[in-house]
């Protein structure tokens, strides 16, 4: 049994996430018109707003991260089919006494995670060692992405706190001339103050929230994946077959996948 292949593309769930905000959008848009859902006052204070909280509460090089994260939600992940066929191979190496040669595949290979644990293999390390240093990469792989996760959820909140804000300020200034505004001026300013409501509500519950889900999803998913590899690895250094290794390794990602996606 061989694992499924998937090649990475653009996820459709995302694709059809965005059409239909899109969508959402033009269908208010059209309901009340382009130019009462417009104010340039409570844009700038809101993005404004929300781009200096970001820079206050977060490094720069964590903006980065979060940003070059959030292309990789439009992709789904690489399959790990090409790390498991490299694992079979360097058990087969192994299993020959070829630890030379092993040693050298071991270096070539892509992944850096299978790259540690295949020069754990050739040092001979005990099976605890390798489980310790292992399980501790993926645990800084968990905390860099929940890292991520949690600058746009930390967005998600500041957005319609920013959008109150600038509803404030076009209340203050309706209040301002409430003593020589007529109803219709007080109601169109009141419309203007509470358009910037809306935007800071859009961008916490249609973009900021939805990209921290998908990138606690995308951090799952890799994670099992990283524990199926872990495990061959395991295997490997237990001295077990190839056929047993490719056997196994099948297995897990199903059971894995199963796992994810709530199969059972």
């Amino acid at each position: 049994m061989s694992p499924a292949r998937r090649l990475p593309g653009f996820l459709s769930s995302t694709a059809l996430g965005l059409t239909g905000a899109l969508g959402l959008l033009v269908y208010i848009g059209m309901g009340h018109g382009v130019e009462a859902l417009w104010n340039p006052t409570g844009a700038v204070i809101v993005s404004g707003g929300i781009a200096v909280a970001a820079l206050l509460a977060f490094r720069v090089r964590e903006l980065w991260a979060a940003l070059s994260a959030f292309a990789a939600i439009f992709r789904d992940e690489d399959s790990i089919s090409s790390d498991i066929e490299e694992i079979v191979a360097f058990a087969r190496l192994c299993q020959r006494g070829q630890v030379q040669q092993a040693e050298a595949q071991g270096a070539k290979v892509r992944s850096p995670f299978l790259r540690l644990g295949f020069q754990l293999i050739v040092d001979a390390a005990p099976v605890n060692d390798i489980l310790h240093v292992m399980n501790w990469r993926i645990q800084k792989l968990i905390e860099q992405e929940a890292a991520q996760a949690r600058l746009f959820r930390t967005l998600a909140g500041l957005a319609p706190a920013f959008g109150l804000l600038a509803t404030l300020v076009g209340l203050i200034g309706m209040m301002a001339q409430l003593g020589s505004a007529t109803i219709a001026q007080v109601g169109e300013h009141m419309s203007v103050a509470l358009v910037a409501t809306l935007y800071g509500v859009v961008l916490a519950n249609v973009v900021f929230k939805p990209i921290a889900i998908k990138l606690e999803q995308r951090t799952a998913r890799r994670v099992a994946m990283l524990n199926v590899l872990l495990e061959g690895i395991l295997l490997v250094r237990l001295g077990r077959s190839p056929t047993v290794v490719a056997d196994a390794l099948a297995e897990f990602v199903r059971e894995r996948r199963d796992e994810l996606h709530g199969a059972t």
